[in-house]
């Protein structure tokens, strides 16, 4: 009979006793207990802790290595499919630049008690380093708007923080020279007051700050009104030849109540806001110039209206 026909006749039952046959020689592997030897490919290497003055850098180099185990087959094949790693803490760093040999001991997801790790090839990985600052940083408070017209300063916001620590990579911190606080509304106050203000992390991603916040306090108080006695107005400097319609000017002084009462007169000026040659040389080309007035002296947080604000300057009449 020719070897088609033999194969063709009652197939069904070949096939089935070649399955069966199968079955019985990959269950007997398994239940033998005669060692095997196994290499794994694709075991992941990874740095699970390192130091807390230093910070890994990029991935391990290797990110992989091949891991050769031995022992019951069955066993074996439990490892492979339980996808062991190599799990690196780092408690000391010596150098940014380290090569470390790798250790049995690191690998996790296997049972020593069946199975012997046998090698790891590579058996090095290198690591870089980057090292860990930790700084006290000043701290700089940032305000925007103004303050309600019926509200006055009576001395700068100051937050109750001069310093905020910082931790993180070095070049990082050693590139801050300020932490800001996120940017304060005056105008959204209606009197002065304690106000919580968070630290504005935009861009440090990278570092842990601490505190996350500072309080702010406002002094304000409000605004009052105070005239003084006329003032002489001041020409600039060298404006003898100069002439002006009006000799002096009325000083208002707006600020809080405890600032304007301390205000002497005599520590005030008023004078032409303008350079000596720019009203030279607009009395040059029109024969007058009409020039604005300012106060100089003013301390912080208080500001003056003059009445007149303006001036007209010529040059004194021949006699």
């Amino acid at each position: 009979m020719a070897l088609p026909g033999i194969l063709a006749r009652n197939w069904r039952l070949k096939i089935s006793a070649l399955v069966l046959a199968a079955i019985l020689w990959v269950t007997m592997r398994l239940s033998d207990d005669r060692p095997e030897r196994l290499a794994i490919p694709a075991v992941e290497v990874r740095v699970e802790h390192v130091h807390r003055d230093w910070y890994l850098i990029g991935d391990p180099s290797p990110g992989e290595v091949q891991m050769s185990v031995s022992g019951p087959l069955g066993d074996i094949l439990r490892v492979a499919m339980s996808r062991p790693k190599v799990a690196i803490r780092v408690d000391s760093v010596t150098s940014a630049d380290s090569v470390l040999t790798l250790m049995r001991d690191w690998v996790t997801g296997v049972d020593r008690n069946e199975v012997t790790i046998e090698d790891l090839h590579p058996s090095t990985v290198r690591l870089s380093f980057g090292r860990i600052k930790e700084e006290e940083i000043p701290v700089s408070v940032r305000l925007t708007g103004e303050l309600p017209e019926t509200l006055a300063l009576v001395r700068p916001p100051r937050a109750n923080l001069l310093f905020i620590n910082v931790r993180g990579p070095a070049q990082i911190v050693d590139e801050l020279q300020t932490v800001f606080l996120a940017p304060f509304d005056l105008g959204r106050i209606d009197g002065g007051g304690k106000f919580e203000v968070v630290v504005d992390t935009t861009g440090m991603a990278e570092l842990a700050v601490s505190p996350m916040s500072a309080t702010l306090t406002v002094d304000a108080a409000p605004k009052s009104r105070r005239a003084l006695v006329p003032l002489q107005i001041e020409l600039p400097d060298g404006g003898a030849s100069l002439d002006l319609d009006s000799a002096t000017a009325t000083v208002t002084l707006l600020g809080a109540d405890q600032l304007l009462e301390q205000v002497e007169a005599s520590s005030l000026s008023v004078r032409v806001a303008a350079e000596l040659e720019a009203v030279q040389a607009a009395i040059g080309e029109s024969g007058e110039a009409r020039v604005a007035l300012w106060v100089e002296g003013l301390p912080a947080f208080v500001s003056a209206e003059i009445s007149p604000d303006s001036v007209t300057v010529s040059e004194v009449a021949e006699r």
